[in-house]
């Protein structure tokens, strides 16, 4: 989620990106602080003041930019918080309904992954009071100090909800792992995060909340792909590259035509291949990138660049890497010879067996 973005910069070594959905929704939430200005200075008890031109949206253009920089220090909070734990922070990403840090991994000690997820709502709260500490009682500056402190403390209520993959449900789930294996933890973390998700989107539906039935939506859709990524690294855990690969795989020569390389592929029941030329890898090619190629041609037209992978990488990074680039398959290379060939179906092999396997465990021995 989210590989895409405008390059920001680095914040005490973090690549900062920008999603371009955050182009549209900074400006829009500017005109809605704008517009719902004199109703912000009698909730804060602040006096009316007659503004006009383009002094509304500025001052909303303020707001909401100090909203989402209130959301990058939450963000940073849980990426300074996993460091402490040796877990580096890939990139952080303002989008559209908020910020995302992408974290190498997520700690496995339930202890450890309480800690991070309560980060980023202490920084929040932090915010909160400082800005109330700091609020102003008239003008421009009392209307931000005031805005800031209320969205910062909503900011870390709203996160503390119980439900994957915000912090709350990170915490629901770390209290339980510490008592119970961690896949059923997360299978419970899962359920409860479906429901509050349906019970948000119903109160947004009854209230014409249009953003609360959308952040329903995320939860329900983003609780499931937390639960699955989670489930995933657990059941790929030690294993590498090395242990999944297929061995001395079957290369061919770029001068094999294509109605031969199919000829092959049935024989073998193999969907790709690599193409070596005396002993120099020239690239991969795949059934999936034949359509309308003539039988007759060469398949050192129809090449691909390969993916080439280490046998002592591990089958997670494998994943992740041939997932973020598109690949099917990767080529695994040692000393800079061919040794075998990775493809997702060798990694969704070795995922189903060791998730049943986990799921075995989880659920206890048997009655004996």
């Amino acid at each position: 989620m989210l590989q895409r973005g405008l390059y920001l910069f680095r914040l005490l070594g973090i690549p900062i990106y920008l999603d371009f959905s955050f182009l549209v929704v900074l400006p829009l939430l500017a005109l809605l602080i704008a517009s719902n200005l004199p109703l912000y200075l009698k909730l804060f008890g602040l006096p009316q003041e007659e503004l006009s031109g383009p002094w509304p949206f500025l001052l909303g253009l303020l707001a909401a930019t100090g909203l989402f920089l209130s959301v990058l220090l939450h963000e940073l909070g849980h990426a300074l918080a996993a460091r402490r734990y040796g877990i580096a922070t890939r990139r952080i990403t303002l989008w559209l309904l908020g910020g995302v840090a992408q974290l190498e991994r997520i700690p496995k000690e339930p202890l450890k992954e309480l800690w991070v997820a309560v980060a980023g709502p202490l920084v929040s709260f932090a915010l909160a009071l400082l800005f109330w500490l700091l609020r102003q009682e008239a003008g421009a500056a009392g209307f931000l100090t005031h805005y800031l402190a209320l969205v910062n403390l909503t900011l870390g209520l709203f996160n503390l909800l119980p439900a994957l993959p915000l912090d709350g449900g990170r915490v629901f789930r770390a209290l339980l792992a510490l008592r119970k294996p961690h896949l059923q933890a997360t299978r419970q973390a899962l359920a409860l995060s479906q429901a509050v998700a349906l019970a948000l989107g119903l109160f947004g539906l009854l209230v014409m909340n249009p953003f609360l039935v959308l952040m329903a939506f995320f939860v329900y859709m983003a609780s499931r792909a937390d639960a699955e990524a989670t489930l995933l690294a657990q059941a790929l855990e030690g294993l590498k590259v090395k242990d999944l690969m297929t061995q001395d795989p079957i290369a061919l020569p770029p001068s094999l035509t294509v109605a031969e390389l199919l000829e092959r592929s049935l024989l073998h029941k193999v969907s790709g291949f690599p193409v070596v030329e005396e002993g120099r890898v020239l690239g991969v090619v795949g059934l999936e990138g034949l359509e309308g190629a003539d039988p007759r041609a060469p398949i050192a037209r129809y090449l691909q660049p390969p993916l080439f992978l280490s046998p002592e990488d591990t089958a997670l990074s494998a994943l992740e890497r041939m997932a973020e680039r598109g690949y099917t398959r990767a080529l695994v290379l040692e000393e800079g010879r061919l040794v075998g060939v990775l493809s997702k179906t060798d990694l969704l092999r070795a995922f189903q067996a060791r998730l049943l396997g986990l799921s075995s465990l989880d659920r206890g021995p048997g009655p004996g």
